[in-house]
């Protein structure tokens, strides 16, 4: 009788024990299990979107170009694949898209899926530019101010850094402030309050 109470008491414990909607049939999903669903779903999504990206430039479309190399770039949706980015990046720049231009920049200076080649870089930054890409003016600014894959440029390189900072491109005027660059026009005065925080 006893063994019967203590087995009685222990189930009793056990059913206490268990989650109340497991209590009543109800199971719930773990964080785990819907942090996983979720991370397909979005892997999913962006697969579908590298796809759909992937159709776009086999089209002529620029703008899928540029969504597919960076998710080459980056990985997103599939494999990262340094190469085919560099080259989607390049059938950009050949349609005289600056972004394509800048993007294949980055990856000669970084020597990412392509032999790291700074003049090339700098040249492509320099074109990037030319075909009215703001970050590339910027780049390519700061390869010439400070000398970076061909002759230093001071007065070349503050002008595109100035202009890039102009157009609200905000690592522009962040590397302006790091490098030290001012305007020749602007009133050494001025600049130097602005410094002083006054």
């Amino acid at each position: 009788m006893k063994m019967h109470k203590m087995l009685g008491a222990a189930l009793f414990a056990c059913f206490l024990a268990l989650p109340a909607a497991a209590q009543f049939g109800q199971v719930q999903r773990t964080q785990a299990e819907i942090a996983l669903e979720e991370a397909q779903g979005r892997q999913a999504k962006a697969k579908a979107a590298r796809e759909a990206a992937e159709a776009a430039c086999a089209a002529k479309d620029l703008e899928g170009c540029f969504k597919l190399a960076d998710m080459q770039r980056t990985g997103t949706g599939g494999l990262q694949d340094l190469k085919a980015a560099a080259k989607t990046y390049k059938v950009m720049c050949d349609a005289k898209d600056g972004r394509g231009c800048a993007g294949l920049a980055y990856l000669n200076v970084q020597g990412r899926g392509v032999t790291e080649n700074q003049t090339e870089g700098r040249n492509l930054y320099k074109k990037a530019c030319d075909y009215g890409d703001v970050s590339g003016c910027a780049a390519w600014g700061n390869m010439a101010y400070t000398g970076t894959g061909g002759r230093k440029d001071v007065v070349a390189g503050t002008q595109a850094l100035s202009d890039a900072c102009d157009r609200d491109y905000e690592w522009a005027c962040t590397r302006m402030r790091e490098l030290g660059v001012y305007n020749p026009e602007e009133n050494p005065f001025d600049r130097l309050r602005v410094i002083r925080g006054e």
